[in-house]
């Protein structure tokens, strides 16, 4: 069998991470490989080096005829191989009948005809029957935009279609879309790559399944050959922590009331939780896939999103912004630290001491000045390693960058910190350190609420997870779970009804297995 596009012993290093490493991978004509992976294994760094969005620091791409090289997206649409991502771009200006065809036209080219405008409004009928083709982009729900891009896709009817979580926003019916898609290309001898952590999904699509570990290839077989268990059991393998009760800090925190509970639906915010509660001197950990809902959530609890129906800080009604939350005690690190968290053009005294400013009322008319000495307790305090307190935020490391939002969030001592991916990209000592910091503020009396894309980090930090799946909080497990059922149960394959219950095993008669559900 010819392959129609490979890898070979291909790395992508970024500074201080290797995303991939040396990745041998095949992609046949006919054939719906799936690539399956915790968070950060390296699966959308696949995808991006297939796709010609990335080229590899070592190793080659391949084709039929040998070595393909792919300067530019724009090269490999050209081939026939074309990308949907997980977050589909947007004009979100343009009509929605414009952006499904806004990668067929160029400055040089002039612009669409009646005839394109019109095949262009019909294909927007045909699959978002419920959408006005001239409604601007920027007003389409997620979903819709999901569904945009797939259709966006299959416009230049690709030879190798690479799917990145197709299925995150769209649930069961985005399964169904995405199988007649797979079919129709694979039915001319195309093949399909889907990135996806939904393994009942994959098992249900896919011909083939490659796993991914830490950016190694360590899994690559036929679905008929493999059962849920041995994917799930390659994607565990030598992860996970056991904590136990002697290995942890000596210092065990008082547990007190409720700082936090959260009861709210899908109608007021887009997410399903029943009951999720955070303690004073707990740290409770968020488990969740990418599109999970684990971020919407913290943004919910933080104010960020508007009116936080369903959420009760210290037993009354929250903050309805993020200005009033931060007043009120609910200290937030988000995700995306240098969009959202950091003024770059700031320096290290203002980022931190803007905190103060944004408690203060909007009627205070005293001109803010930050106190070099309160500044440098908290440069000391927080274990900041800067030269001065005025040197650029974007002088630091990306480790103490992340001490300096910490430290303006957690220097008034709030009552409740919400902390998203608070170590990402920090290296093991700073990781280190700012678990100590969390450790010390729960033992201070303040409850944490923390996202990690790693689950052995929760496992070692928290005491209780909350597991999410598809913006619904499925689950409530001691830390000390076992790694495999934490994928189980992010993969959307355990309901956690049952703590002793086994992952579930697909027969060859099992219905997900051809198609017939």
């Amino acid at each position: 069998m010819s392959t129609l596009i490979g890898l070979r012993d291909v790395t992508v290093e970024y500074p201080g991470n290797r995303a991939l490493d040396q990745v041998t991978l095949d992609i046949n004509p006919g054939e719906v490989l799936a690539i399956v992976g915790a968070n950060g294994s390296g699966k959308t760094t696949l995808l991006s080096v297939l796709t010609g969005q990335r080229r590899p620091t070592s190793g080659s791409v391949v084709g039929p005829d040998g070595d393909i090289v792919f300067d530019r997206p724009a090269a490999a649409l050209a081939a026939g191989v074309a990308l949907v991502p997980q977050e589909p771009l947007m004009a979100p200006t343009l009509p929605a009948w414009e952006n499904l065809i806004v990668g067929q036209t160029h400055l040089w080219r002039p612009a669409p005809n009646r005839a394109t405008r019109a095949s262009a409004r019909d294909r927007v009928r045909e699959v978002l029957p419920h959408v006005d083709p001239d409604i601007p982009a920027g007003e389409l729900r997620k979903a819709d935009r999901a569904v945009l891009g797939l259709a966006r896709g299959m416009l230049t009817d690709p030879h190798v279609l690479a799917l990145d979580e197709p299925t995150a926003v769209l649930g069961d019916r985005g399964v169904e879309l995405v199988e007649q898609i797979t079919r129709g290309v694979t039915a001319r001898g195309g093949a399909v790559v889907i990135v996806s952590h939904r393994l009942r999904d994959i098992v249900r699509l896919a011909d083939r399944v490659a796993v991914l570990v830490d950016g190694k290839l360590k899994l690559d077989a036929a679905v008929a050959d493999v059962s849920i268990e041995e994917i799930i059991d390659s994607l565990a393998a030598g992860r996970g922590v056991a904590v136990s009760a002697h290995e942890r800090p000596t210092d065990a925190p008082v547990l007190g009331e409720d700082v936090l509970s959260v009861t709210t639906d899908r109608s007021h915010s887009g997410l399903e939780v029943s009951d999720l509660s955070v303690r004073s001197g707990e740290i409770v950990g968020l488990v969740g896939m990418a599109g999970s809902g684990r971020t919407r959530l913290c943004k919910l609890v933080a104010g960020v999103l508007g009116d936080p129906q369903g959420v009760r800080f210290r037993g009354g009604r929250p903050p309805r912004s993020a200005r009033a939350a931060r007043r009120a005690g609910i200290a937030y690190i988000p995700e995306d630290r240098l969009n959202e968290g950091l003024f770059p053009p700031l320096s290290v005294a203002m980022n931190i001491e803007v905190g103060d400013l944004v408690r203060r009322s909007l009627a205070s008319v005293t001109r803010f000045s930050p106190s070099k000495s309160a500044t440098q307790r908290a440069i000391d305090r927080f274990g900041i390693k800067t030269p001065s307190q005025s040197v650029e935020v974007t002088a630091l490391s990306g480790g103490n960058a992340q001490r300096v939002v910490i430290a303006r969030e957690l220097m008034n001592e709030p009552r409740l910190l919400v902390a998203d991916e608070p170590t990402q990209g920090v290296d093991r000592a700073g990781r280190a350190a700012i678990h100590d910091l969390m450790r010390d503020f729960v033992l201070r009396g303040g409850g944490v609420l923390v996202v990690s894309s790693e689950f052995e980090e929760l496992q070692e930090i928290a005491s209780r997870l909350y597991v999410m799946v598809d913006g619904r909080v499925v689950a409530d497990v001691p830390a000390d779970t076992p790694y495999a059922r934490l994928v189980a149960l992010a993969s959307g394959l355990d309901d956690g009804a049952s703590a002793e219950q086994d992952i579930p095993h697909l027969t060859e008669n099992d219905p997900t297995r051809n198609g017939q559900l």
